[in-house]
């Protein structure tokens, strides 16, 4: 979960064009990191998909987090694009 979000939350980064200042670049990995967690210890399990937080790793319960990751990480570009612009 962990990986997942921090590498989607680097792509973000990278697709938002947040390389170009080098704090920008934190805030959509952690984001993306943070939306994985949520995602995976709890929206998982009242899904139904299984948990993330122990027993065996299901393909739906890491797809939530997933896009949990997905969700945070929209989030917080939206608002930095809002905040800017």
């Amino acid at each position: 979960m962990i990986v997942a979000g921090a590498a989607l939350g680097w792509l973000a980064a990278v697709a938002s064009r947040a390389q170009e200042l080098s704090r920008s670049v934190h805030m959509p990995i952690a984001s993306g990191v943070a939306g994985a967690l949520l995602a995976g210890l709890v929206v998982s399990p009242l899904l139904g998909t299984g948990s993330m937080a122990g027993g065996p790793y299901d393909v739906s319960a890491l797809l939530v987090s997933v896009l949990g990751a997905l969700v945070a990480i929209s989030a917080v570009v939206l608002l930095q694009v809002r905040k800017s612009g």
